[in-house]
């Protein structure tokens, strides 16, 4: 039995040694061939996610060689303790090369397969690709335990959460983004949702605020073509790179690298989805005919929040919110910049809730933020060791870079889980 394990964990291992945008490519045309989408599509679907996904990592490579520097000379020049570099979405690069990579999906597909049919939960996790929120989870203990083994064990409890909150949230995302049977249980995003219930009912209760809102239309308005990504980027670059000293030309030049990053990012992420939504849909729609006696909601990426007109109407106010916040909070070591990123995906999480409201959404990221953003700064070692373990950003560790993200070094649940496994090490 224990070869048989020893092969399959092998055939895992050079298959996720193809790397993400490899494997995602080829997991998703299997998984829509064999849910009914058809070959073509399934094959369409498969490399454009993977050609998104290989997009994301040219952009994030960028972010770290253009900031890098910036945030150490500001923060030489102010001293200041924002002096954390923030990764974003490079943390995909852990979760895919950690050793216990196969065994937390070999895991998690069967705990979630168990959990359905015991009725413990009515999400079928199809989204593999937001496995690495999981597996992110997982590396840490692994770096802070030494034990591959509860690394896994860590990474499942995460997924598993993820599955008991998309219960909890699946219906009204349904109803609001007029997308049946759908659950979206990746972590950080639904977290924002099980926040935003309670958050949001206590705001309608307090006079003066549960009166607050503002539609999309009037936000765009008023900011005008500030209000645009790409030139709010190029503000926020250009305001670091005179601050960092770097001298009018200098901080031009640092002004459109954050500019080409605010506005490519989301492009990479919505090449992502438009390869990965219509396949996901067709596994819903698979299980909706074959399960008909049974509620369950098929686990989709969280892209599919998106769409509704008061999510970046939200992030727009959110972006120099966010910074703002993190200049003010004591204790916190990160400025927030290729993080940024995640704000419209808590925002699409928390729209639902919020019926819309921008303000509303507006004050419930904010307060989730603060938790993200003293989170983050208090994993920066681990997260920094994980990256030294994995032989990735060497040089700049060497240098005496420190690495830090929200999405997945700042998650309160990764951050819990991770103190609770701490006691084992």
């Amino acid at each position: 039995m224990s070869g048989i394990y020893s092969t399959i964990v092998a055939g895992v291992d050079w298959f996720v040694a193809l790397g993400p945008s490899v494997m995602i490519a080829i997991v998703l045309t299997v998984l829509g061939t064999a849910f009914g989408a058809g070959f073509s599509k399934s094959l369409r679907g498969g490399i454009i996610t993977g050609v998104g996904l290989a997009g994301l990592f040219l952009v994030v490579d960028l972010i770290v060689a253009a900031l890098l520097p910036a945030i150490n000379a500001m923060a030489e020049n102010f001293n200041l303790q924002l002096r954390l570099v923030d990764v974003g979405w490079a943390d995909a690069g852990i979760a895919w090369g950690w050793p216990g990579v196969a065994g937390v999906m070999l895991g998690i597909i069967a705990v979630n397969i168990i959990m359905v049919l015991l009725k413990l939960t009515k999400t079928l996790w199809t989204d593999v690709w937001s496995y690495w929120h999981g597996q992110v989870c997982g590396a840490f203990v692994w770096v802070v335990t030494g034990s591959v083994t509860l690394g896994i064990i860590a990474a499942i409890i995460y997924l598993v959460i993820g599955s008991l909150f998309s219960d909890i949230t699946a219906k009204r995302y349904q109803e609001y983004n007029d997308m049946p049977g759908i659950g979206v249980p990746c972590g950080p995003t639904v977290l924002a949702s099980v926040f935003a219930i309670p958050v949001s009912a206590a705001l309608n209760k307090i006079p003066g605020i549960n009166k607050l809102n503002a539609s999309p239309e009037s936000i765009k308005e008023r900011f005008g073509v500030f209000g645009e990504v790409s030139v709010m980027g190029a503000i926020i670059g250009l305001i670091i790179g005179l601050l960092a000293g770097y001298g009018v030309a200098g901080a031009l030049v640092l002004s459109m690298q954050v500019a080409a990053i605010m506005l490519i990012l989301p492009r990479m992420v919505s090449i992502i989805a438009e390869g990965l939504i219509p396949i996901t849909m067709k596994v819903a729609e698979f299980v909706r005919e074959r399960f008909k006696d049974r509620e369950l909601h098929v686990g989709v990426d969280c892209a599919v929040l998106l769409g509704h007109s008061s999510v970046m109407a939200s992030a727009l106010i959110l972006f120099p919110l966010s910074i703002l916040l993190a200049a003010a909070l004591p204790g916190n070591g990160m400025l927030p910049i290729a993080s940024l990123a995640l704000i419209p995906f808590l925002a699409g999480a928390v729209v639902p809730f919020t019926r819309g409201n921008v303000i509303h959404t507006v004050i419930i990221v904010l307060l989730l933020l603060i938790p993200y953003l003293y989170a983050a700064t208090n994993m920066s070692p681990v997260h920094t060791e994980t990256y030294a373990q994995l032989g990735m950003f060497t040089e700049e560790i060497e240098g005496g870079a420190r690495f830090a993200s929200w999405d997945m070094g700042g998650d309160p649940i990764s951050w819990i889980i991770n103190q609770i496994f701490r006691l084992f090490s």
